[in-house]
């Protein structure tokens, strides 16, 4: 009971310096002004991510099954609707294919027996599960696009065909999205937490309180969490139709939180000047985040490649691109948790270390 006295006591102490800090990161005008930037981004990445209404080219994946007659030549439609095909050579090809592409079509392979009948011929179509909500106008769409495609009545079948992305096939930039968005908020943000409380000198009230290192440390880590948070959320409701997997996207969002949250503590704990903290942050955030964009490029390295996929940002991203597609295996998931896990570790290990340098 005393145990559990003492722990309840240290929550309490770190949500009192938790709460503090919440009230005063919104007095300050440059974190003001970074939720807001932050805020808007993720409403542009998720422009950017979602079809629009003037998108004009529908890239289809075919596999004719029987090779048939079918062109798949890439064609324009008068009224600007831009068709580019690409061949795939089995039904689980075709699956993979489909990665950034809107549709796949299977060819049957009665399809030219049909056409000589004098038949309305019908090819299987499948949709990313991303397009899901959207498979009966999707048919109805494409139904009407390849009969002005083909001069001919033809009909696209999508119905409950899905496509849940593999783990190892990327079908979209969200997962950088969520790292750069979380990344960025916590280091631009926080660091003010601990470099106001140098700046005013608040800090030594601090070492004279009840308060213990580890508790003033995670007392700002609930304070950046909270807005992170809030972030989070939004970006949820946005990109949430992308996810397969909830518990997985949480816990993958949680490790980059912390990550970011523990690195925005100790930068806060080392810069003198707000000038300084400003330059940093972006240094730092470029180091964590534009790595990640080259782990999955095909002409990279294989050596450099086989460095990058241990840092803990690329496999913070690998563990929402997971929760973003069909399922991983537990060496997969395992690896990239004990990856992001050791990387936070480490990070708050520095930081605790900084405090308790600071408290002598």
């Amino acid at each position: 009971m005393k145990a559990l006295g003492t722990f309840t006591d240290s929550l309490y102490i770190a949500w009192t310096i938790a709460r503090k800090d919440i009230g005063e990161a919104l007095k300050n005008k440059n974190t003001r002004i970074n939720i807001v930037i932050l805020l808007g981004m993720i409403a542009f990445f998720y422009w950017m991510s979602t079809p629009r209404p003037f998108d004009k080219r529908i890239n289809v994946v075919v596999y004719d099954e029987g090779k048939t007659s079918l062109a798949i030549e890439n064609a324009k439609l008068e009224d600007g609707t831009e068709f580019i095909f690409y061949e795939a050579s089995s039904f689980e090809d075709m699956k993979r294919k489909m990665a950034y592409k809107e549709l796949g079509l299977v060819v049957p392979v009665d399809f030219d027996q049909i056409l000589e009948a004098g038949g309305e011929p019908g090819l299987e179509g499948y949709v990313l599960w991303v397009h899901r909500s959207r498979a009966v106008d999707l048919e109805k769409k494409y139904s009407e696009k390849f009969t002005q495609l083909l001069g001919r009545p033809l009909r696209i079948y999508i119905g409950d065909n899905i496509v849940v992305p593999y783990p190892d096939v990327e079908t979209n930039s969200v997962p950088f999205h969520m790292l750069f968005i979380t990344l960025w908020l916590s280091i631009s943000t926080v660091p003010h937490l601990m470099f106001e409380e140098r700046k005013s000198k608040t800090i030594e009230a601090l070492w004279v309180s009840p308060a213990s290192p580890s508790q003033v440390i995670l007392g700002k880590a609930l304070a950046g969490l909270f807005y992170v948070t809030l972030a989070g959320i939004l970006f949820f409701i946005l990109n949430g139709v992308y996810v397969v997997n909830w518990g997985l996207a949480i816990l993958a969002f949680g490790t980059i939180a912390l990550l970011g949250i523990g690195f925005a503590l100790l930068l806060g704990g080392i810069i003198q000047s707000a000038q300084q903290l400003s330059l940093w942050a972006l240094i730092i955030a470029v180091l964590l985040i534009v790595p990640v964009l080259f782990v999955n490029e095909p002409f990279l390295a294989s050596w450099l490649k086989a460095i990058l996929v241990w840092l803990p940002t690329a496999a913070m991203a690998k563990l929402v691109q997971f929760s973003f597609s069909s399922s991983a295996t537990a060496a997969q998931l395992g690896l990239n948790l004990g990856i992001a896990f050791a990387g936070i570790l480490l990070v708050f290990g520095l930081v605790v270390w900084q405090i308790r340098k600071l408290d002598r």
